[in-house]
């Protein structure tokens, strides 16, 4: 970037929005009379190309001022976006890619934030607060403490330290549950909890999960919890890459914005939610939200096809040396993998109303081949095992259990294992993070070589290895092909056996 540029470049702020070029959208209304009516744990780039903006639209309309959010980081990384979010008046910019066709919003809904390690008093105070009618979750699929057959997992290290230092705590539910614990002892309402994870049923998973750890502090708040905090479900859909130094610079070159912490996202987006709330709620109806009394249906189109489908791409695209998802989408062989995949799954998804779902899996090729998103493969990698327990599980128990050929699920499922190798097809070292990893130690211990050792691992894969020996032979096969021929002869095998799709 050169010196004029970042002399022309306005650094974002309040006082600083009527300079901005006129292409670049922002706030209309009155930021100093909205209220935060929802706190979000996990204001990461997702929950503010989605949620965030849902609620910048409504407050446009003039009539959702109590809605504004106030963000929490929980992790590491969360520091770096608090002290951007503050510096910038909790203000930050959107850049929608489509190709050939940018556009820049500065957002306006957030209200405040806290980097939650440096400040547990302050946002407890904020979920105690009379003002917060919602908690709302962006954490992941692995940050709700199940293993792989919905068992809460009580003995984890940081769910141990939160049952020991209530006001201190480390994890979402540690939060949660102090804060119901304050309310209840103080005669205050309840709030809603709305989970918007990429996780089937994530309204009754967190339900699930915050009882568990609610009944290990005790019975009292257990059952208070229970007869009155709300948890809807939703389906939330935007693909949203990690923002880079190069769309910074992109921010500041093309729109003169100078952003520490902005956001970059496709221009689609969706989220269908229950409407199940116990204090009030945004009329997110207006804002193009599709409200629902029942969000799983719709869910399970998205998971098993969209984020299936990624993963179907991820594993095996790192390992032949893709880094963003487009090249790898765009990759011939690639490309068919992941159309196979999504007819190999399409059957396992119940029919929706007005929803075509081989037009359905078209528009995901789309969204994947998008050139303007540059979406790193590695995103999608990370906490693979997780992922698999959410995306890939549950549709190859379906196929399984319905006698259906899972030929690509046979395939997608060894290139995650041999991707433990930590190394792609060229022998360069890979970017790897999957916090529960250790539950493939033994195969990994043993060389990535035996689909067995990883296959009867229970909290993972249940029963799998015992009751489908055909599918394990499938899977060990396809893992051998691998380390004897290589990754693109094993695709090309595997791909001459399946149907065609168009």
């Amino acid at each position: 970037m050169t010196g004029e540029t970042m002399r022309k470049a306005v650094a974002l702020s309040d006082s600083t929005l009527g300079e901005l070029a006129a292409e670049v959208t922002r706030p209309m209304y009155d930021r100093k009379r909205t209220f935060p009516g929802l706190v979000h744990i996990g204001a990461g780039g997702f929950n503010r190309s989605h949620l965030a903006v849902y609620l910048d639209d409504l407050l446009e309309r003039g009539e959702a001022m109590r809605w504004g959010e106030f963000g929490v980081g929980l992790l590491p990384p969360d520091k770096a976006i608090h002290e951007g979010l503050k510096a910038q008046d909790y203000l930050y910019s959107l850049m929608a890619l489509e190709a050939g066709d940018e556009s820049l919003r500065v957002i306006g809904s957030l209200c405040g934030h806290l980097y939650a390690p440096e400040a547990h008093e302050g946002v407890l105070e904020r979920m105690v607060s009379a003002e917060c009618a919602i908690v709302s979750l962006t954490v992941t699929e692995g940050g709700y403490f199940e293993d792989a057959s919905g068992r809460f997992v009580e003995e984890n290290p940081d769910i141990r330290h939160d049952l020991e230092h209530r006001a201190s705590p480390q994890t979402w539910l540690g939060y949660v549950a102090e804060a119901a614990d304050r309310r209840m002892k103080y005669g205050r309402a309840p709030f809603t909890l709305m989970s918007c994870d990429n996780v089937h049923g994530n309204g009754a998973v967190a339900r699930k999960s915050l009882l568990a750890f609610a009944a290990l502090r005790s019975d009292v708040l257990h059952n208070w919890i229970e007869a009155n905090v709300a948890f809807p479900s939703s389906m939330v859909d935007r693909i949203t890459p990690r923002t880079t130094d190069e769309n910074r610079a992109m921010i500041a070159e093309k729109f003169g914005v100078m952003d520490r912490v902005p956001v970059v996202a496709e221009g689609f987006r969706q989220w269908v939610l229950e409407d199940t709330f116990v204090a009030g709620r945004p009329a997110f109806e207006k804002a193009g939200v599709q409200m629902t009394g029942d969000v799983a249906p719709f869910e399970k189109m998205k998971m098993r096809i969209l984020n299936g489908g990624h993963l179907s791409l991820a594993f095996l695209g790192d390992l032949l040396g893709h880094t963003w998802v487009l090249e790898a989408a765009a990759d011939e062989q690639l490309r068919r993998v992941l159309i196979e995949f999504m007819a190999e799954v399409r059957p396992t998804v119940p029919p929706l109303p007005g929803i075509d779902l081989e037009d359905y899996s078209n528009t995901v090729l789309r969204r994947f081949t998008n050139p303007a998103i540059r979406d790193q493969v590695t995103r999608i990698c990370s906490e693979g095992c997780a992922k698999y327990t959410k995306y890939l599980a549950p549709s190859l128990a379906d196929l399984l259990a319905q006698g259906r050929p899972a030929r690509m699920m046979a395939l997608v499922l060894a290139g995650w294992l041999y991707y433990q190798r930590g190394v792609d097809e060229q022998g360069r070292a890979m970017t790897m993070e999957d916090a529960q990893i250790g539950m493939l130690k033994e195969f990994v211990e043993g060389g990535c070589k035996e689909a067995r050792l990883a296959l009867a691992v229970r909290p993972l894969f249940g029963d799998l290895a015992t009751a489908y020996p055909q599918f394990v032979a499938a899977v060990q096969a396809n893992l051998d092909s691998m380390r004897a021929r290589g990754v693109r002869a094993t695709i090309a095998e595997t791909l001459a056996k399946a149907p065609q799709t168009a």
